[in-house]
Order: structure tokens, then C-alpha cells, then sequence
């Protein structure tokens, strides 16, 4: 019979922890080098996470198939990290054998025992007391990338930084703009032959934002493509007379990771909206590259072709979103889901467009042209002289940021997102360089919700469909043992059934979801992780207002990432 005391027993748990935690016993071993095979082959991987989007077709798809439909409601948490700090957690962990990459809100990324939680050394960078002003969207990171010995990662003051993976020692550290002017960054890097790639932020500012690829080992300048052409570029006659200067200010950000198609040998990149974002009389024209995805030389950056969702944007439908790379009945594809409501079915050969199908209601266009530009719908433009009703969807409607995610066994992509209207009006603002520039005189959100919809990529149809009060706000994740993941604003983290939508598992994370989660294993043992902590656009705009959900503005902060595993009867 055991007659240990519970007090005992505690302190002698303790005792080995700490015995533990002074051999080194328990933790990961010295790590192998991250190659360039390592990476084209990321989907075929599933013990490994190893860049934020999965692989570089962007596809967030797990090959692990251990949990599954029949024994997810065993699924428990079996570790949980705090990241110590508050506000948006954007981020998506990464894991190599057997450890753990997290960043956070606030310039920050850790190294964490993928089996226990315990952490193997944490990177805080410096951050200016004044760059919250900077950033129209939170203090936010998106997650790192791993190549060779290095990890990398950007912060919020526009940094990018690599260090040491063993040891979080920094190897380099470069600055790509001027904070101070709104050139800010939250993007996940792509590592693509050797070449560190992000993207900038700050398109709610006068800004002329760029993407660019540095040297791995260096740190050194390898390309920089500006979004927004300049005079005697192909695309600069798209940004009108009125304004000479709209070009040099006139945003189009890269914040979401791209993907890349190895046997293309082209990297895929979204743009996002123009500035300011709902002024649109001194930039009339299609606003080049704004709302695209350019299809780049990734040893150049130079342009092969692109296609543009909303040209002449005037409603903030920043059309920055990933490209899921897929290759349907012989057609090598791009899938991109869009605020302006619509998900996209491209030729990644040419950027022709197959189809665009509606996620949310959409009447800011009537259809499409048969070369594949949509038609816009005049009434639906705002102007200094008169509120525009029920303009279908609002800037926080169709697909927002969070990662969409396909199933490719099953032929199936969900989406996280919204459906919301709004009533606006544009205004005329004063361009001043690191000051807001959104040209919007008055806006009235319609009460709207959130929905997880399930689309067959081959035709577009929808095949199902969940409805909650509140917009999904995380990332979604897919596995092979047919299983979606995807989180609320609410703390919800949730399992779906990938082929008919129903609601297998839930659990409640203590604070809003909006980064994305994902899955690994480890000894054979395969963990679902999803990091939680409210904040961002989301977390004070519409969606807590009278347009939206009202008990959203007073959500729980946080800042967690929570490990799952099946329950061992």
C-alpha cells in the first residue's frame, strides 16, 4: 500500500524536476541543420513543423493521422506555455525534432521543450516605447522561420532578425524602414534557396511598402520589390492625375507569408490595400500593385506577371491573404480567399483567372469580365457627399488574415470568416507621414457573424457551413485524419469533422484565439498546438461595437500557447 503523503509526493516530484532540469535530462538533443530539401519536402513531414504556413504550397494540411474523427473527444491539454506578455497573438508555433519556436506580441520568440513546455531560452528585443502608435493593428508577430542553424523572425520596429537556434544568441540583425514612419512588420519569413523573404506593414499610413529577401547568413540585401511602381515602371500610369505624389504614399503592404512553387520557380506574394484606404479621388485608377498577388523571380524579385482582386479598392478590402498552392485535374492552381468576399481559383502558370466564388455577400462588384476583372458596382463606391448603405462586405468581411487550409486528400479548403456590411462615407484627410490616412468620414457596421465554410476546390461549391455570433478570428488547421481546427474570439478551440462540418471536440482556452494552430509529434505521439491571447483590429473595432458582438470588447487578454494530446485510457 502507498502511504506517501500528498505533500510529499509534490516535493518529491519537485526534487526531480529540478535534477532534471540541472543534467539537461528530458530535453530535446542537439538539432540537425534545416536544408533546402528539408524544406521543399515540409509537406511530407508530419513529425515536423518546420515555416509557419506548413509547406510552401501554404497548404496548413498535417499528414498525422493518429487523432482522428473517432477518438478526438479524447483530446486533453498536456502542457501549456505562457508568453508572458499580453495583447494580439498572432503567431504560428514551429517545431523541430523536438522543439518548439514560438514568437509573441512584443518582439519576442521562445524555445520550448516540445514534450514538456519547459523552456530552453527566450530572445526579447528592445522595443521603442512609442511604436504601439505605429501599428494600426496591435503589437503583434506572425511566427519565424527555420534554415540551416538559424531561426528568424521580424519585430514590430521593423528588425529582422537571426539567431542561433541552439543557443537564441544573435547571429544578425537588420533594419528594413523606419518605424517612426509606419514602416512596421509582423510577417512570418519564407526561406527560399537561401533567401530570408518579408514583407512590411503599414498601409493604413502614407507608406511605399516593399518585399525583400536578405542572405541567409548575412543579413545582406539580396532584392527589394516595392508594390507600389514607380515613374517609368510598368503599372505607375495606374494612380491617376489628381495626386503626383498618391504613388509615393500609397501603401500596398506584404504582411502574410507567400508560398512558393519550386518547379515554377516562382514565389507567390500578396499585396495589400492602397492608401488612404477608402479615399480613392486622388488615386483613380486600378492602384498597381495594390490587392494583387504578384508572382515573383524569387533570385530577382522581379515580376513574371500577377492578379489583382479590387483594383481602385476604395473599401479597405486589403487583399493581402496567403496563396494555397494546389494541383486539381491537372490544373496547377492558386487558392486565395479575400475581404472583399470572394474565394479565388487562379492559373499559377499565368494568373488567369479560373473562378472567383462568394465566401460572403458581395455587391461592391456585379461579376467579372471575361478576361477576368471585376466589374465594379458604382453605387456601392463611397464618396465626400454621401453615405453608401449596406456596402457588402465590409473591411472585416469575406476572409480576413487568418489563414484559410486545405485538405488536399479530400479536395476541400475551409476558410475562417464573417459576414458583415457597413454603411460608409469617405473623407478627406491631411497626408502627414507617420499618421493614420484612412479617408473615412463615417462608417456604420450592420450587425453581422462569423462562419467556418467548407469549399470543393474543383467547382467552388460550398459544402458546408458553421455559423457562430462571432467571426472565427484563428487560423485553421487540417490533418489527415480528417480533422479541422479553428478557433474563436471567444476562446473556443474547436475540431470539426473536415467532410460534413459537425463539431467533434471544444475546448476553452481562457483567452481570444487569433493565431493559428498546428500539429507535430514527438516519440510517436502526435500533439495539436494553438496559441491564444486576444487583440489586434479585431479586438477593439467593430466586432466589439454595435456593429459586431458587444461582449467582445470586454475579452479576456492572455497570451498562451496550450498542447494537446489523445488521453491515455
Amino acid at each position: 500500500m502507498n502511504t506517501t503523503s500528498p505533500a510529499k509526493y509534490l516535493r518529491l516530484v519537485a526534487a526531480l524536476a529540478g535534477i532534471a532540469a540541472a543534467t539537461g535530462a528530458g530535453t530535446a538533443s542537439a538539432q540537425r541543420a534545416v536544408t533546402d530539401q528539408m524544406l521543399l519536402n515540409a509537406q511530407n513531414d508530419g513529425a515536423n513543423w518546420i515555416m509557419a504556413p506548413r509547406d510552401y504550397s501554404s497548404t496548413r494540411y498535417s499528414p498525422l493521422a493518429q487523432i482522428d474523427t473517432r477518438n478526438a473527444r479524447r483530446l486533453v491539454p498536456v502542457w501549456t506555455f505562457s508568453l508572458g506578455v499580453l495583447d494580439a497573438q498572432n503567431t504560428t508555433p514551429l517545431v523541430l525534432d523536438g522543439v518548439m519556436y514560438v514568437t509573441s506580441a512584443h518582439g519576442r520568440i521562445y524555445a520550448v521543450d516540445a514534450r514538456t513546455g519547459t523552456m530552453k531560452w527566450m530572445y526579447a528585443h528592445p522595443m521603442p516605447e512609442d511604436i504601439g502608435k505605429m501599428l494600426c493593428c496591435d503589437v503583434g508577430n506572425r511566427g519565424a522561420a527555420l534554415y540551416a542553424d538559424k531561426v528568424f523572425y521580424v519585430t514590430p520596429d521593423s528588425h529582422v532578425i537571426a539567431l542561433n537556434r541552439e543557443t537564441g544568441k544573435v547571429v544578425w540583425d537588420v533594419v528594413l524602414g523606419d518605424y517612426k514612419k509606419a514602416y512596421t512588420m509582423t510577417v512570418a519569413p519564407l526561406v527560399v534557396k537561401g533567401k530570408v523573404v518579408v514583407g512590411m506593414s503599414g498601409a493604413e499610413y502614407p507608406t511605399r511598402l516593399y518585399i525583400e529577401a536578405l542572405d541567409s547568413e548575412t543579413g545582406q540585401q539580396a532584392w527589394r520589390r516595392y508594390t507600389i511602381p514607380g515613374p517609368g515602371e510598368p503599372g505607375f500610369d495606374t494612380w491617376g492625375t489628381t495626386d503626383p505624389d498618391a504613388w509615393k504614399f500609397g501603401g500596398g503592404s506584404a504582411w502574410i507569408t507567400g508560398s512558393y512553387d519550386p518547379t515554377l520557380d516562382t514565389l507567390y506574394w500578396s499585396t495589400g490595400n492602397p492608401n488612404p484606404d477608402w479615399d480613392g479621388h486622388g488615386r483613380v485608377g486600378d492602384n498597381l500593385y495594390t490587392n494583387s498577388t504578384l508572382a515573383l523571380d524569387p533570385d530577382t524579385g522581379e515580376i513574371k506577371y500577377h492578379y489583382q482582386y479590387t483594383p481602385w479598392d476604395v473599401w479597405d478590402y486589403d487583399g493581402v491573404n496567403e496563396t494555397i498552392l494546389a494541383d486539381i485535374g491537372g490544373e496547377r492552381v492558386w487558392l486565395h480567399g479575400d475581404r472583399n468576399g470572394l474565394l479565388y481559383k487562379v492559373d499559377r502558370t499565368n494568373g488567369k483567372l479560373i473562378w472567383g466564388k462568394e465566401i460572403s455577400k458581395v455587391n461592391w462588384m456585379t461579376g467579372f469580365t471575361p478576361e477576368g476583372r471585376p466589374i465594379i458596382n458604382q453605387d456601392m463606391v463611397p464618396t465626400y457627399d454621401k453615405v453608401v448603405k449596406g456596402v457588402c462586405p465590409a473591411s472585416e468581411g469575406g476572409k480576413w488574415w487568418n489563414p484559410m487550409a486545405l485538405d488536399p486528400n479530400r479536395s476541400i479548403v475551409v476558410v475562417p470568416s464573417r459576414e458583415i456590411c457597413a454603411d460608409l462615407k469617405a473623407g478627406k484627410t491631411e497626408r502627414i507621414e507617420g499618421r493614420y490616412n484612412l479617408g473615412l468620414a463615417e462608417a456604420n457596421w450592420e450587425k453581422g457573424h462569423g462562419q467556418l465554410i467548407a469549399f470543393d476546390i474543383r467547382t467552388g461549391e460550398k459544402i458546408w457551413t458553421v455559423q457562430a455570433p462571432s467571426p472565427f478570428t484563428s487560423g485553421v488547421l487540417t490533418t489527415a485524419g480528417g480533422l479541422t481546427f479553428a478557433g474563436t474570439p471567444e476562446g473556443q478551440f474547436s475540431a470539426y469533422d473536415t467532410a460534413t462540418g459537425k463539431r467533434l471536440w471544444s475546448y476553452q482556452t481562457g483567452s481570444g484565439i487569433v493565431g493559428s494552430p498546428m500539429s507535430f509529434s514527438v516519440d510517436g505521439r502526435q500533439y495539436i498546438a494553438v496559441p491564444s491571447g486576444w487583440g489586434g483590429w479585431t479586438g477593439w473595432a467593430t466586432w466589439g461595437g454595435k456593429g459586431g458582438s458587444p461582449h467582445l470588447k470586454d475579452n479576456r487578454k492572455g497570451g498562451y500557447v496550450t498542447v494537446f494530446a489523445l488521453f491515455d485510457k
